[in-house]
């Protein structure tokens, strides 16, 4: 561990030397993150959320909806066959067109309210779904192509719903989580509840669930009329798969996404100062209570602090190395109001 540690000290004070290729790696790292999580979400769609037929096609009826801008874009899809007599287009082509083109006021949005290498990374991530998204679909501009993978994972859950509605929910919120762990989005609602919850310092899964509420209701609605008010338990269950998706997704973003979640750190201590090296590593200050040992009668310091989820671990091991003998204990908060950092969005 001591050896682990030591080379951890020499990686980091070899990148406080080389400023530059800090800088090339983090934006690398940002690049890379974005990728990942633009195809892990495209390959999520094709083969949970629309399940596709042996030539690619979509299954009219069988999609789950799935909120934010893929679900506004599913709307559309329905309303355009509702509109032409039930006429099939290709869903994947409109997905890729309008997940992409939905996308562009809300990240130019974050661009000036969130920050701007987050808007910039959040639009390559939404360019390629966009990209990924047709060719899965089989077709990218009249050049065809065929992964194996995807498809037979698409045929194998073609008709089982609840299988296809955990499992993109897992997918599709691992997306989402590791964007946002690493200060992307993967656009949409995404954006506009991660602003939110910038805002509320609270968590982000709440609020895009609430604004993906409206969105399944009208998808279901649609769905009713385009069967013509008969087979009401088809729109019914979109409508529930829908909730469950949702809860899912949201279950799965706030357990991995911890840059909102608050603790406070209780520590007894009888060494003097500690609360002076806290401040000086995290941006948060503490508050010190003066107590006294119920068995030793020794003089103690009681300091309260409370800060991120992702943080706790830091602000134990530095207590720690200072005083070994120190008791430390760790709550989670729901709430924390008042003057509470937390670092902005590039």
């Amino acid at each position: 561990m001591k050896k682990l540690s030591h080379i951890k000290r020499k990686i980091n004070d070899y990148f406080y030397d080389h400023i530059k290729l800090k800088e090339t790696l983090h934006v690398s790292k940002g690049l890379f993150v974005s990728a990942f999580t633009a195809l892990f979400y495209a390959f999520a769609f094709y083969c949970f959320i629309t399940p596709a037929n042996e030539d690619h096609s979509t299954i009219v009826g069988s999609s789950i909806i799935t909120g934010g801008v893929g679900g506004l874009t599913q709307v559309l899809y329905l309303l355009i066959t509702l509109v032409s007599g039930g006429k099939v287009i290709d869903q994947y082509l409109l997905q890729s067109i309008c997940y992409f083109a939905f996308n562009v006021p809300i990240l130019t949005f974050a661009f000036f309210k969130i920050g701007k290498k987050f808007a910039l990374l959040s639009l390559l991530n939404v360019g390629l779904s966009s990209i990924f998204i047709q060719l899965f679909g089989g077709n990218f501009f009249g050049v065809s192509f065929d992964f194996e993978l995807p498809r037979k994972v698409a045929l194998a859950l073609e008709n089982q719903q609840l299988a296809r509605v955990l499992f993109g929910g897992v997918c599709i919120g691992m997306a989402s989580a590791f964007a946002f762990k690493n200060e992307i989005s993967c656009g949409g609602i995404d954006v506009i509840s991660y602003f939110f919850s910038l805002r509320k310092s609270t968590s982000v899964g709440k609020y895009a669930t609430a604004l993906n509420s409206l969105i399944i209701v009208t998808f279901s609605v649609l769905t009713l009329a385009i069967n013509k008010g008969s087979n009401g338990e088809v729109a019914l269950l979109n409508f529930m798969y829908g909730i469950v998706y949702l809860f899912v997704v949201m279950l799965v973003v706030d357990f991995i996404n911890t840059r909102n979640k608050k603790v406070q750190i209780q520590i007894i201590t009888g060494v003097e100062g500690i609360e002076h090296v806290l401040i000086a590593n995290f941006p948060h200050s503490t508050t010190i209570i003066k107590g006294q040992g119920g068995y030793s009668h020794a003089d103690k310091n009681v300091l309260y602090m409370v800060v991120s989820s992702n943080e706790v671990r830091q602000v134990v091991t530095l207590v720690r190395k200072i005083d070994p003998h120190s008791f430390i204990s760790v709550t989670s908060l729901i709430q924390a109001y008042g003057n509470f950092y937390i670092k902005p969005i590039e």
